[in-house]
């Protein structure tokens, strides 16, 4: 599989205190995907998120070239 383009955005907006509203945009090889979602700041799944697309980001970084 040749894979041209890869490009995560997230966008942090704050509308109001103590939530977080992102813009999600992913287009990979052509296919766009944009996502808008709002979480509270002590809100489990946005930190999971982000330590998910921290861990992706390392491993993609320190991919061995085949």
């Amino acid at each position: 599989m040749e894979v041209k383009t890869i490009k995560v955005e997230i966008r942090k907006h704050h509308v109001t205190p103590g939530i977080n509203v992102l813009d999600l945009h992913i287009d990979a090889n052509g296919e766009k995907i944009v996502k808008q979602t709002q979480h509270k700041d002590d809100d489990r799944a946005y930190k999971q998120f982000v330590e998910d697309l921290i861990k992706v980001a390392k491993e993609l970084s320190n991919a061995r070239i085949e």
